[in-house]
């Protein structure tokens, strides 16, 4: 009798104890979002729990292999959820930064390059930029008189007639130096001589102080030519 009680006792355990699991037929099923899953029941001694066994790949390549309560189907709130909420339920301490010290590396820094100072340019001082003030003219134009023979030219000057004193003159006729003067009777003339050779028309050129003031043609009218009569001996 006691033995027939123990066995059954003993049935009765293994009975408590045993678990049967199933799997969904249809496979599993698998969501826009890239979560895959399988649903299964467990079967026990007056009880049965219904489980799926899913998949999912985290953004760094690694998988996760949750368990979710209850059967999932395409009517389950996690087949409709976008991957940053699956990242963020199932890959959370993935995606959880770890803080780190900041390095030397990672904050920019401003390199300082040694460079050469800008080599100045030489350049024309400001004086020799600036043109030299030209000065008028010394002669007027007119010659009022001219002498081959004695070689003698006068000119006239403008007015009011320069100081010449302290003056570097020269005057070139058809590119021969004269020599000039004043006149002492009329200080208003300038009384040049003619180079020897010098036919007119010719150039009169006229520097004051190295600086051409006078550049002009004189065709030579009005240039008379003094001869001296000497006695013919007659027979």
């Amino acid at each position: 009798m006691f033995r027939k009680l123990n066995l059954l006792a003993a049935i009765s355990v293994l009975l408590m104890t045993t678990m049967c699991t199933f799997y969904d037929q249809g496979g599993a099923v698998i969501s826009p979002n890239g979560l895959s899953c399988q649903t299964q029941t467990d079967y026990e001694i007056f009880n049965q729990q219904q489980t799926a066994q899913c998949y999912y790949q985290c953004p760094d390549g690694t998988s996760r292999q949750p368990e979710i309560p209850g059967e999932f189907s395409v009517s389950s709130p996690l087949y409709s959820a976008s991957k940053e909420e699956l990242d963020a339920q199932f890959c959370g301490e993935l995606l959880r930064p770890t803080p780190t010290r900041p390095s030397a590396t990672m904050s920019p820094t401003l390199a300082v390059v040694a460079t050469d100072p800008p080599t100045e340019t030489a350049s024309p001082s400001s004086t020799a930029e600036i043109p030299a003030i030209e000065q008028p003219p010394l002669l007027a134009g007119d010659v009022t008189m001219c002498d081959v023979a004695i070689s003698l030219i006068n000119f006239r000057m403008i007015e009011p007639v320069p100081d010449l004193a302290g003056k570097d003159l020269e005057v070139r006729i058809a590119g021969q130096r004269t020599t000039c003067a004043v006149n002492a009777v009329n200080t208003s003339l300038l009384t040049c001589t003619i180079p020897p050779s010098v036919t007119f028309p010719a150039q009169v050129v006229v520097r004051l102080d190295n600086a051409v003031v006078n550049d002009f043609i004189f065709d030579g009218l009005g240039c008379a030519k003094i001869s001296t009569a000497f006695p013919t001996a007659t027979p």
